[in-house]
């Protein structure tokens, strides 16, 4: 009875590797770059046996690592090795799910960590001056975001733009994706830790939806012409004093943003591209605006006023 239980977690952990990469070839069709990470059961569509915690990771090379908690065992595959095993050591979700380690923080929406890209570790000697837009070095500070407890790794987004300026495609068609974007960042990045480097990419515009609980918004059936304010989710600006912005972290250091309620200004750049593309127009894509507000813009070289703000995802075990 304990071999055909052991049986059954092991196939129900392949239901979830497998339900992860059909998610994964989705959103790469979508544009989105790998790595992937999954661990909620809402991001698949599973079948059969779903479990009650879990991790997944696909890496560039789409193999998979995943630890889920599935009929009372700890099921377990790592990169690099084809087979899903139990881990007998593991006797809780706990264990089983973080490793055995005590990750178990859940890092809330806006907060703050200080961390260097450079060394890959948390640091403490964070100063204002490396928050200036096009500043790609140091203690710099970062964001949590859509984050959950069962995660051994935790999305976070800088503070300000490394690069303040440039546009997301000059061929202006959005099916070309991001070429300047995308070189941007690639240079921006280039220095940085190899764990770090390969993991930085810009936030989807459905990424900054879930932040808000903006359920009603999905930037693949949205027109161009749509938008929605961080604020109240609505299609117009509320009334806000500098500071009182819930969602300021996710616009400050963009140009007078103050006046729709971040803490702090910076002239330079109206604000930052998502990886998103419009799907009304071939020449839009979404971004972030310094009125605190996503909405979609002009891709091309005649329009160039938002920037890059890296996305990058770290180890929770760096942190703790």
């Amino acid at each position: 009875i304990n071999d055909a239980k052991k049986g059954a977690s092991r196939d129900a952990g392949y239901n979830v590797i497998k339900a992860g990469e059909l998610r994964a070839a989705t959103e790469g069709i979508a544009g989105a770059n790998p790595p992937y990470h999954y661990d909620e059961t809402s991001d698949l569509d599973m079948k059969g046996t779903v479990p009650t915690k879990f991790t997944l990771d696909i890496n560039e090379d789409m193999d998979t690592q995943l630890r889920a908690w599935l009929n009372g065992y700890c099921v377990v595959k790592e990169y690099g090795n084809e087979t899903v095993t139990i881990d007998e050591s593991k006797t809780s979700e706990a264990e089983c799910v973080t490793g055995g380690s005590s990750i178990t923080k859940k890092y809330e929406n806006g907060e703050v960590i200080y961390f260097n890209p450079e060394t890959n570790t948390k640091c403490s000697d964070y100063i204002e001056a490396n928050s200036l837009n096009e500043n790609k070095s140091g203690c710099m500070k970062w964001y949590a975001f859509n984050d959950s407890e069962s995660s051994s790794t935790v999305n976070v987004i800088l503070d300000h733009n490394t690069t303040y300026d440039v546009v997301w495609n000059s061929s202006g068609n959005n099916e070309d994706r991001i070429k300047e974007v995308k070189e941007a960042l690639e240079n921006d990045v280039n220095n940085w830790h190899a764990d770090v480097k390969n993991t930085a990419r810009l936030i989807e515009a459905n990424e900054i939806a879930k932040i808000t609980g903006n359920t009603d918004f999905d930037a693949t059936n949205k027109d161009k012409d749509n938008r929605f304010y961080l604020e109240n989710n609505g299609q117009y600006a509320p009334s806000l004093s500098q500071g009182q912005a819930k969602y300021k972290w996710l616009f400050d250091y963009t140009s007078e943003c103050t006046i729709y309620g971040c803490s702090i200004a910076d002239n330079s750049t109206y604000g930052y591209w998502t990886n998103t593309p419009s799907v009304s127009s071939l020449n839009y894509a979404w971004f972030m605006s310094r009125a605190g507000c996503l909405m979609s813009a002009l891709t091309g070289d005649y329009t160039s006023y938002d920037g890059v703000r890296p996305v990058v995802t770290i180890s929770k075990s760096l942190l703790s």
